[in-house]
């Protein structure tokens, strides 16, 4: 991994960790760091370490764009948990000028039997099963063909392809999807989405800012994460201290 902060461009000069927080009612409750720059693959392993320490799970682990999968949406349902993390297109899908994109995948339409119809009304035909070797859990993808491209006059429009349009289907994923547009649309979804920009951003920037703590001072994996459990000592420590004093003024 390299920071996002490259100013000689040339993706070498600071090496980094992915570092994770959970936070709740303001104080971290959980802090890792990961050799990993997906954040969709710290999900599960911050939240079992949560488990660990607290012995059960969260109700509403609410996340932003960039946590939300197949997997992670399926550990929460084994684990009890709500979805209530965004996954990567969930902002775009929202913008009118998406809805008006009649040629990607999302946006075509399905006949009674679950067959997609392309935007000249004509069908994907499935052709077979198969299984991702990037996703984790028991899954199904299945690859459909439209058979009319070469006849179609707005083909330049659909696919760059050379032959037929073809189109990739994750099982049982639109559904968990539309399930976590519902829980973010509602009364609950929203509030959880502010506490989230507030809480953990708000958190993130006391650290980085207030607190000056940008680069690692010491070595080894292991160093790194004491370091970042007493950074969080600290933070706590302090949240606990101005909470205390406002209550007491």
């Amino acid at each position: 991994m390299h920071m996002k902060e490259d100013h000689m461009r040339n993706a070498q000069l600071k090496p980094g960790y992915n570092v994770q927080i959970g936070v709740s009612n303001e104080y971290i409750m959980v802090i890792d760091a990961y050799q990993n720059g997906a954040d969709h693959k710290t999900f599960k392993p911050i939240l079992e370490k949560y488990n660990i320490m607290y012995n059960n799970y969260p109700t509403y682990p609410v996340a932003d764009a960039g946590y939300g999968s197949y997997d992670n949406y399926s550990y929460c349902i084994e684990q009890g948990m709500e979805l209530y993390q965004k996954y990567g297109m969930w902002s775009k899908e929202r913008e009118p000028k998406f809805k008006k994109k009649i040629y990607k995948q999302e946006n075509f339409r399905q006949d009674k039997q679950g067959n997609y119809i392309c935007p000249s009304n004509k069908k994907f035909i499935k052709q077979y099963d198969y299984e991702s070797k990037y996703i984790e859990y028991p899954h199904t993808k299945t690859n459909y063909e439209c058979f009319y491209c070469d006849k179609c006059r707005k083909k330049k429009y659909c696919t760059t392809a050379k032959g037929n349009r073809t189109i990739s289907v994750l099982n049982g994923y639109k559904e968990m999807k539309e399930k976590v547009k519902e829980n973010l649309d509602s009364k609950l979804g929203i509030e959880l989405r502010i506490q989230r920009s507030i809480q953990v951003e708000g958190a993130f920037g006391i650290i980085k800012e207030d607190m000056k703590f940008r680069r690692f001072t010491r070595t080894m994996f292991s160093g790194i994460k004491l370091e970042l459990n007493l950074i969080a000592i600290g933070y706590n420590l302090k949240k606990f201290y101005n909470k205390q004093f406002r209550t007491i003024n």
